[in-house]
């Protein structure tokens, strides 16, 4: 296809990106509105993206695809009906808030001005972790390469900074709501409370920035003398406060909304407000900007999230058809354990998290279980598992950016992920003895 042709296709695409963002809130608010359109809007525009597709995920999505496929046929053929529908449904409301999110780096932390020094010592990484984590929570992997870029601007970035940078922003998906993780778990554990998840989730992840500050001060690490900071400033933080109190506002006032379609409808009218403000007539060109030129490169993202669907529904097909037992008789925090220390374990060897999650998640639900429980059990996994895992996007990133060596950071963060999975362990046991009803 020619270049001009192509780029045309890409804003076309992109723009169709955009309507599924805004579509998947009506199909969660608007009980009448048929999703099963809403998902080929998504699909056609996956395909119209195709080319964009790095060829990893490429064959991940067409396996993912395959096995689904085949699942949901399995299912049909043997007289269950709906997942077609569902393969076409399962992760709208996921993909539309990925797509709301990715406005947010329009208002996120800026770099400092390139001749500002960077400090060093255990206070600068003490900012840093902080830092990349609250922008984290609320941009995703934008914050990091913000990080990373700043840190490297005048040097390589070092293995010890690539992974206070690395486990500090993914520990966020234990708690934060701005994660594809936060929305998986409320997705495929139904009832489950977001404020509930996120008490119990921001002291982990509190205690997995304290154990990535302890560790990488520590005399093995020369105590942090040489580690050279990110110059962050207290009046930045405002982005990641307001987006959050206003996401727990709103569903404290609308508990029957969705808190995926919250998240979807806030994160773009915070950047337009935000930019408004702050930039005035050039609010619009920014927004365009976003959707001409950010959304193409999600393509493979979007892809694989909507492919995880499939898969999901092709599971649900084959349990169905061939009446597949569940591996448990009922739900609690030990079976929470086994399910978080195998997702664990089978992302060290390159399962991502989102796949295992959408797949074990609906299977699982049909135990009845406490909704908090069965989500953190999938969260867990998410927030420290993906630090050790080969094929997330994070270590991909850093090593194809930063040029750093992927089995040294995968061998650091393995002891880190194991750690955190003890922990994690334990605060499962706490809950059911303290929370659970």
């Amino acid at each position: 296809m020619p270049q001009p042709a192509r780029a045309a296709s890409d804003r076309i695409a992109a723009w169709l990106l955009a309507s599924v963002s805004v579509l998947a809130v009506a199909g969660q608010l608007v009980p009448a509105w048929p999703d099963w359109l809403t998902g080929v809007i998504g699909w056609c525009a996956c395909l119209m993206l195709w080319h964009r597709v790095k060829p990893l995920q490429r064959r991940v999505v067409l396996l993912l695809l395959l096995f689904g496929g085949t699942g949901v046929a399995v299912g049909t053929l043997y007289g269950h009906h709906g997942f077609i529908d569902r393969a076409l449904t399962q992760n709208l409301p996921l993909v539309g808030m990925l797509i709301a999110v990715s406005f947010l780096q329009l208002i996120g932390t800026r770099p400092g001005a390139p001749e500002e020094r960077l400090s060093t010592g255990r206070g600068a990484l003490f900012r840093t972790l902080i830092g990349v984590h609250l922008f984290g929570a609320v941009i995703n992997y934008s914050a990091v390469a913000i990080f990373a870029d700043r840190l490297s601007a005048r040097t390589r970035l070092t293995l010890d900074q690539a992974t206070a940078l690395s486990q500090a922003f993914i520990i966020g998906a234990v708690w934060s709501p701005f994660y594809g993780a936060m929305a998986v778990a409320l997705t495929f554990a139904p009832g489950a409370s977001l404020t509930r998840l996120m008490c119990i989730g921001l002291p982990l992840a509190l205690a997995g920035l304290a154990l990535s500050w302890f560790t990488l001060s520590s005399a093995r690490h020369g105590y942090a003398r040489e580690f050279a900071g990110y110059p962050l400033h207290l009046e930045a933080l405002w982005v990641p406060f307001v987006l959050v109190v206003l996401v727990l506002g709103v569903h404290e006032w609308q508990p029957a909304w969705p808190v995926l379609a919250i998240i979807t409808l806030s994160a773009p009218a915070v950047t337009a407000l935000t930019l408004l403000l702050r930039d005035g007539n050039l609010t619009g060109a920014a927004l365009r900007r976003v959707i001409d030129v950010r959304l193409p490169e999600m393509g493979g993202e979007m892809a694989l999230f909507m492919s995880a669907g499939v898969l999901s529904a092709g599971m649900a097909g084959v349990v169905a058809a061939f009446q597949i037992g569940l591996p448990f008789a009922h739900f609690g925090a030990i079976e929470a354990a086994i399910t978080a220390t195998a997702m664990t374990l089978a992302a060290w060897v390159g399962f991502h998290p989102v796949i295992l999650g959408m797949v074990i998640g609906p299977w699982l639900a049909q135990l009845d279980p406490d909704p908090n429980l069965l989500a953190m059990s999938l969260l867990m996994p998410w927030a420290f598992g993906l630090t050790a895992c080969p094929l997330g996007n994070t270590i991909l990133a850093i090593h194809a950016r930063y040029q750093v060596p992927t089995r040294e950071l995968l061998n650091r963060n393995r002891l880190y992920s194991f750690q955190m999975l003890v922990l994690s362990v334990i605060v499962l046991q706490i809950y059911e003895l303290v929370v659970a009803p």
